[in-house]
């Protein structure tokens, strides 16, 4: 096979690949859009429950249950970096797919988990007839949904950030995707571990961390898409 053919094998996985970042967009701002333009934010647990016995659409989209298909999504974005990158340096690639996949089973899985448990939580307390059977529900469902906590979840996107600084490394290293969106992932990573650690040791901290740590990913993520579609249009 010729290298302009090699090239032209993989010019979809490139696309798709590049889509995966704006697919991940559209659901984050769906989800921004509904929660402003929304009610009252719950708080409790009770608040949860009584939001999922009026609308559980919207009870799924305020719990963040899109972002399950937009991390799965982005496994065609690492699998695309691999394949453009892999000629680069191909143990750590490897290394960074394996964590890349790795993490977004566990993070997939894991809110999956929490979602349906929420779900399944409401509908037995909004059938609950006594105040000892709801308040067991309540604090069942206080210890599966706790905002600001480390859990499974944390260690999966913990992974995808491990690939991504790899990846930031490897592209440091090349002009594939240029210098600039190296460092950003390599900014984006760092701002995951302190993120990741502050949840433990000091939770208020990662209240502020968290929303910094997704802004540098998303945006990071979009320029990896719009270097994936440049790589393709050059095929």
């Amino acid at each position: 096979m010729n290298t302009y053919a090699e090239k032209h094998t993989w010019k979809s996985l490139y696309r798709v690949g590049g889509t995966a970042p704006l697919v991940a967009l559209i659901f984050y701002i769906t989800q921004m859009v509904v929660i402003i333009l929304g009610k009252t934010y719950p708080i409790t647990i009770h608040d949860w429950y009584s939001l999922f016995a009026r609308n559980k659409l919207l009870g799924l989209i305020y719990i963040n249950a899109l972002d399950m298909f937009s991390i799965t999504f982005l496994g065609t974005m690492f699998l695309a970096l691999y394949v453009a990158l892999s000629h680069c340096n191909p143990s750590l690639m490897a290394i960074a797919a394996f964590f890349a996949f790795l993490g977004i089973a566990v993070f997939v899985s894991s809110r999956a988990t929490m979602v349906s448990a929420i779900l399944s939580l409401s509908e037995q307390y909004a059938a609950a007839t006594t105040e000892g059977q709801r308040s067991q529900l309540l604090a069942a469902g206080q210890a599966i949904h706790a905002p600001i906590r480390a859990t499974t979840e944390t260690t999966g996107f913990l992974f995808m950030a491990v690939a991504g600084l790899l990846i930031s490394i490897v592209s440091l290293r090349n002009e594939v995707f240029g210098k600039g969106v190296a460092y950003l992932g390599i900014l984006a990573s760092t701002a995951t571990f302190a993120d990741d650690v502050s949840l433990i040791f000091v939770p208020p901290l990662a209240a502020i961390l968290m929303p910094i740590n997704s802004l540098l990913w998303l945006v990071w993520w979009l320029l990896i898409s719009h270097n994936l579609f440049k790589e393709s249009r050059r095929m």
